[in-house]
């Protein structure tokens, strides 16, 4: 970790945000589909979790469509085994109508971790990962790249 004394001295990360413009259908995706836990306790907001300190909170927007981010601005949720990255991927290609999904990526397996994309009802990337949490335990235990 930096040696650096931050200028803000931060307690956690709290939540961070995404859109959507139906919230019933974004609920159905985000539970149904990907197993998260949801409240909402705005009218025009619903927030997301899977245990943990922080969370994300998808935001209602009235008009319009949410924007579409590259595949790299994704949100990566982490299964036990490559076995059921493939699974997950069946899955997705089997409900895509049904949940909205608008395209799902193939599976791809780099450094020893399996994986695919997949973009949501309201154009937000997924992957689908058998990452661990050794796996970013031992990166930043090495610290920062050496330039």
């Amino acid at each position: 970790m930096s040696a650096v004394t931050p200028l803000i001295k931060n307690e956690f990360f709290s939540h961070g945000t995404i859109e959507c413009t139906d919230m019933a259908a974004t609920r159905r995706f985000l539970v149904d589909f990907l197993g998260l836990d949801l409240i909402r306790p705005l009218k025009e907001a619903q927030y997301m979790w899977k245990g943990g300190p922080w969370s994300v909170v998808c935001v209602n927007i009235q008009d319009g469509e949410c924007k579409e981010q590259p595949t790299a601005n994704r949100f990566v949720l982490s299964v036990a085994t490559a076995a059921e990255v493939d699974t997950a991927h069946a899955a997705a290609l089997a409900g895509k109508d049904d949940f909205g999904i608008k395209q799902v990526l193939d599976v791809e397996t780099a450094n020893g971790l399996r994986s695919f994309k997949l973009l949501d009802l309201n154009n937000t990337w997924w992957e689908i990962s058998n990452v661990s949490q050794a796996h970013y335990d031992d990166i930043f235990a090495r610290g920062d790249y050496a330039h």
